[in-house]
């Protein structure tokens, strides 16, 4: 089977991968969702909350990035594509920590590198 032209995130958003950067476009995707949901959260101001509220929202919010990564991921698997997790986990929060960087957001938020891995590009 063929690369899919699109694939549906878990709440509906539909990610265009008919493009030649069709990987790039997925992971791309799926960060700027998140941001868009931790953007949502923001509006209470994030600096201001308790500590345990803080690192609340980092969990939830590395917890969807990943949920969608595997919800697109099985798409993917469904049609035939199968993709090594563990260097697009690598490749997703590479492109995550840079839209964290850009956005001036709390270094928390960046998902941390495991100890012993080097950084995909």
């Amino acid at each position: 089977m063929g690369r899919p032209a699109v694939i549906t995130m878990s709440r509906g958003r539909v990610l265009d991968l008919s493009g030649p950067h069709y990987y790039q476009d997925m992971l791309t995707g799926i960060a700027q969702e998140i941001l868009n949901e931790l953007a949502e959260i923001e509006k209470v101001d994030l600096p201001s909350l308790p500590e345990e509220d803080f690192e609340q929202v980092v969990g939830v919010t590395q917890i969807r990035l990943l949920n969608e990564l595997y919800y697109c991921l099985g798409q993917l698997r469904a049609l035939g594509m199968e993709l090594e997790v563990k260097p697009v986990i690598q490749d997703l929060r590479d492109i995550w920590n840079r839209y964290i960087d850009a956005t001036n957001r709390p270094e928390a938020l960046k998902f941390q590198e495991e100890p012993g891995q080097g950084q995909v590009q």
